[in-house]
């Protein structure tokens, strides 16, 4: 966390008179992004991201229209295992583009906002090995972390209970339906849900 913490400082330095440089401000709007990444596999140094999901929360809502869903033309590194899981299929990236037009169109997507995720350090690793290449950086945005925030919930009301972190174990626990499970959208959907969720229920 301070290697993080001190690497987007100097990010921000870096970037103090660039076009990026609103990226590194604060957010004071009331948005919160949900994302979520579908891979070729686990391996953060070798796999691929061949999809990127977000949605925008705006207190209590999912916002209607505010989401974003990029396919990624990685279908050399699709294996049998990985197609499994996420279901996408190479005819499924007939139409899709760059990892580098995706992460640019992402970033405008996001913006400055808080980004939601479940095990959210684990795609930013993904989306960082693309993104500091691409603009000299990596993605600054304050992360929020859905199974510590599920974690505390459970703690402070439940101390006897060792709260499980499982995806599904979460859900069920907190009632929120799956909306299409393993698939970038749907997963970043389902993630905004349950986070919605938790903050009704403090």
């Amino acid at each position: 966390m301070l290697t993080r913490t001190l690497i987007r400082l100097a990010d921000r330095f870096r970037n103090r008179h660039s076009d990026f440089q609103p990226l590194f401000q604060p957010y004071t709007g009331s948005e919160v992004v949900s994302l979520d990444c579908e891979m070729t596999g686990l391996d953060t140094k070798n796999d691929h991201i061949v999809s990127i999901g977000a949605v925008k929360i705006d207190g209590n809502q999912v916002k209607t229209g505010g989401s974003f869903e990029a396919m990624i033309d990685h279908r050399q590194w699709l294996s049998e295992e990985s197609i499994r899981v996420h279901r996408i299929r190479k005819v499924d990236l007939d139409d899709a583009v760059s990892i580098e037009t995706a992460v640019m169109a992402m970033i405008e997507f996001i913006g400055n906002r808080p980004i939601l995720g479940y095990y959210l350090r684990f795609d930013l690793k993904f989306l960082d090995r693309y993104a500091r290449p691409l603009l000299g950086f990596s993605l600054p945005n304050q992360m929020i972390e859905l199974s510590d925030l599920y974690r505390k919930s459970v703690v402070s009301k439940r101390p006897d209970v060792v709260p499980h972190l499982g995806f599904e174990e979460i859900l069920d626990d907190l009632d929120v339906p799956i909306f299409g499970r393993h698939t970038a959208l749907g997963d970043a959907t389902t993630v905004a849900m349950a986070y919605i969720k938790l903050k009704r229920s403090r």
